[in-house]
């Protein structure tokens, strides 16, 4: 459910539209976390971005085969056999939906969750003057989040005036195995982004917003092979830099002769920089920012739990910033030898697919590489200074230098922005040069 005043301002035209395509992407993944059901009966009619959701959908299965040990094959021709009825076949076209933007895209739509990508995505849209709005979509099946981020939205508002608008997506019940009452799958949730982005539609149409601003990052559009070699797992497909194009299309598609665009300003950088950056440039913002889930009795009363591997990851990243992780909220250490099965890098695991990509391995490998070179002295970074990772960090130190610190050629930058952004960007990587060299 919108905020009041949201929803009843799109054209009725436009609102069948986006139910028709909604209903079919919040529900599509049903049959594939019941294996009795066939097919699904949907009361609306057949969607018109039905190719690009089918799409999004293909491309997440073998993350989610990857995460639970499924045949990807097999699944792929499970899905591939489903029926989809629509009690309307006759697909609705977009609509005219004029006065969109309203004022030639001057403001732009931030979904903000308090994650370090929103937030240097809401703090550089602002310094690019673009007036952003911050949504957060609020997902049931997260109330410890929420309740942390309430907190933190009514903090927000009260020191910068910006109220946080809250999307109630009860919809996303329909991928909560709990609720659901059935065996855990990470099928429905490949199609996030690809969801968010039209149901910002009608929060562009309610402030006049001409861009809808996704925190994507240069790693969002990383693969690595299966155990097979025969499959390329995405791990958050939805948020690569091509699928990030074609959500682009979709929203331009719907809004007609003023179009809404779908982008990230923070594509061209890597994680380590995104952290830094935000911290050094925007500490005010950083300050807000919270990564971790804040789940168990760890993350009761405090928005890091200490005890994850979201954690683990954000210290290691400011650490290897050269930036104070208390500067975003920690309160003790995460590099400690109690911690080491946090780090892929030390033989440790990571329930999320990215962590078993090779961008992820050198990343931390890069990282304390960094924070070595800083001074720390926390125990596993003493740890990495004794061990053979080390030597391998000094000898790929060039390679992992452009890997990692490096202003990356953008596709979903909007253009008008990217000369300026480019600029502050190229200040802010100089002055981490600055300071790793005089280290």
């Amino acid at each position: 459910s919108y905020p009041d005043g949201i929803w009843d301002r799109i054209p009725q035209q436009v609102r069948e539209m986006l139910l028709d395509n909604l209903a079919y992407a919040v529900a599509m993944h049903l049959p594939m976390k019941f294996r009795e059901m066939k097919g699904l009966h949907f009361h609306s009619g057949r969607p018109f971005f039905e190719p690009y959701f089918l799409q999004n959908f293909l491309r997440d299965i073998p993350s989610c085969c990857d995460m639970d040990g499924s045949d990807i094959g097999r699944e792929t021709v499970r899905f591939l056999e489903l029926e989809f009825r629509f009690d309307d076949e006759g697909m609705k076209l977009p609509p005219s939906w004029p006065g969109t933007a309203g004022q030639g895209g001057s403001r732009a739509i931030v979904p903000l969750s308090f994650g370090k990508d929103s937030l240097l995505t809401f703090a550089v849209s602002e310094e690019l003057g673009l007036d952003p709005v911050p949504v957060f979509v609020d997902e049931p099946g997260f109330s410890r989040e929420r309740y942390h981020k309430e907190i933190l939205g009514r903090a927000f508002r009260q020191e910068f005036g910006k109220e946080l608008h809250i999307l109630d997506h009860t919809t996303g019940l329909l991928r909560d195995d709990g609720h659901l009452g059935c065996d855990g799958n990470e099928y429905g949730w490949g199609l996030q982004s690809t969801e968010y982005a039209l149901l910002m539609l009608p929060f562009a149409r309610a402030f006049g917003a001409g861009y809808i601003l996704f925190g994507n990052e240069q790693t969002a559009s990383s693969s690595y092979a299966d155990t097979s070699g025969r499959w390329t797992v995405y791990p958050c497909y939805d948020q690569s830099a091509f699928w990030t194009g074609h959500i682009n299309a979709m929203t331009a598609a719907l809004t007609g002769a003023d179009p809404v665009r779908t982008g990230s300003l923070i594509e061209p950088l890597m994680d380590m920089m995104i952290q830094r950056i935000l911290v050094r440039r925007y500490p005010e913002y950083a300050a807000y920012q919270m990564s971790c889930f804040a789940e168990g009795e760890a993350g009761k009363d405090q928005r890091w739990c200490h005890s994850c591997s979201i954690c683990a990851k954000m210290y290691l990243m400011c650490l290897g910033a050269g930036i104070d992780p208390k500067a975003v909220g920690f309160e003790r250490s995460m590099l400690t030898e109690e911690h080491i099965r946090f780090f892929t890098l030390f033989g440790g695991h990571s329930e999320f697919p990215y962590a078993r990509t090779g961008t992820a391995r050198d990343e931390q490998l890069f990282a304390f590489h960094c924070a070595a070179r800083f001074g720390a002295e926390e125990p596993l970074v003493e740890r990495f200074r004794k061990s053979s990772l080390a030597d391998e960090a000094l000898a790929r130190e060039r390679e992992l230098f452009r890997r990692f610190v490096h202003i990356y050629p953008a596709l979903t930058v909007p253009e008008e922005t990217k000369e300026t952004l480019t600029a502050l960007y190229r200040e802010e990587i100089d002055h981490f040069i600055n300071q790793y060299e005089g280290s």
